[in-house]
């Protein structure tokens, strides 16, 4: 079920938690357009995860994250880059963000949940670009090892096959997938975007996930960009909610939400009951 109401109340995120149930809310490639209140509607949930190319080029672009982050209630927000965050490159891991969990090809444990970030893709342009095969097999063989256990992993790229068609071609990362479905355990939810046509919902194939229709891992491209800047994307661009342990999509951010928020000073965030 999709939750489209504004009007439940917050308290459904203490009855969430009581009942071991955590709200993921993925999100990436706004490339600014967080910044404008009228193109993105963010669900509630506990926590919120960004998968990269937010467009930081400067220290301004990070005070305006900055800023925009503590507008939204989520109680743990986590920040991954992607090949346009160029001022992010340098600092990496060690770039500060108030409000917020920065993580950088390491492993994060926050809100009960295991999360890995990376913000390497296959060469394309930009930062954090991945030379060829053999770099990318060496990246990923060396980050996701398969005794690695995850609830949520975020990559910027897609990998090959799912949620990277682009043009009528898949441009996701081999290497990435291989080194995913070796995993022994694998992750509950998987964000990324980069691809900014093929955001929407996937189920990746896993030797140790249920197999069949609903099997797999629940891949979400994140990618807002097109809500935009491509007509017939304004309502499949925006944010996804999914519901941990299940791997369940509960909640996409609704427009309808964005014109009420220009009336009535609303911020603009989904509001989720407790457990179901």
């Amino acid at each position: 079920m999709t939750i489209t109401s504004r009007d439940i109340a917050m308290d459904g995120l203490e009855e969430r938690s009581r009942c071991g149930t955590t709200v993921v809310v993925s999100l990436s490639d706004m490339h600014g357009l967080h910044l404008n209140g009228d193109i993105i509607d963010v669900p509630d949930g506990d926590m919120l995860v960004i998968a990269g190319d937010i467009e930081l080029r400067s220290r301004r672009d990070v005070g305006n994250l900055e800023r925009w982050l503590a507008s939204l209630p989520h109680r743990h927000k986590v920040v991954g880059f992607g090949n346009m965050d160029t001022w992010a490159y340098d600092a990496g891991d060690d770039l500060k963000i108030e409000g917020a969990h920065v993580v950088v090809d390491r492993v994060l444990e926050v809100g009960g949940l295991r999360l890995l970030a990376s913000p390497w893709s296959p060469k394309y342009a930009g930062v954090w670009q991945l030379a060829n095969e053999a770099a990318g097999r060496q990246h990923w063989s060396r980050l996701l090892p398969p005794e690695l256990e995850l609830d949520v992993l975020v990559t910027h790229t897609p990998p090959y096959g799912y949620g990277d068609l682009t043009r009528g071609a898949h441009v996701g990362d081999k290497q990435l997938l291989a080194a995913v479905q070796a995993m022994k355990r694998p992750p509950r939810l998987w964000i990324c975007g980069h691809i900014h046509e093929a955001v929407g919902e996937y189920r990746v194939p896993h030797p140790a996930a249920p197999q069949g229709p609903g099997g797999g891992i629940l891949l979400i491209n994140a990618s807002s960009f097109y809500a935009a800047a491509k007509k017939g994307y304004e309502r499949r661009a925006q944010p996804r909610a999914v519901s941990l342990p299940e791997g369940r999509v509960v909640a996409q951010g609704d427009l309808d939400n964005l014109a009420a928020a220009a009336q009535d000073g609303f911020d603009g965030g989904r509001r989720l009951g407790g457990c179901e």
